[in-house]
C-alpha cells in the first residue's frame, strides 16, 4: 500500500460521512424528503451514491501492490 493512496481513501471517506451527514439533515427537517426518499432521487441521496462509488474505487486502489 502507498502512502498517497491511504491519504486518498481517507479524504475520500470524510466526504462519504459529510454527505450522509448531509443527507440526515435533511431528512431530519424535510416531511417531503423522508416519505419519497426511496422512490425519487434527491440531490442528497445522489451525493452519497456518488461518495459511496469513489470510496470503493479507492479502496480498491489502496489494496493494490
Amino acid at each position: 500500500m502507498e502512502r498517497h493512496r491511504i491519504n486518498d481513501a481517507k479524504e475520500i471517506a470524510q466526504r462519504f460521512i459529510f454527505a450522509i451527514e448531509d443527507m440526515h439533515e435533511r431528512e431530519k427537517r424535510d416531511e417531503h424528503f423522508r416519505r419519497m426518499m426511496g422512490i425519487v432521487g434527491f440531490k442528497e441521496t445522489a451525493a452519497v451514491r456518488r461518495a459511496s462509488l469513489d470510496l470503493t474505487r479507492s479502496l480498491a486502489e489502496m489494496r493494490k501492490p
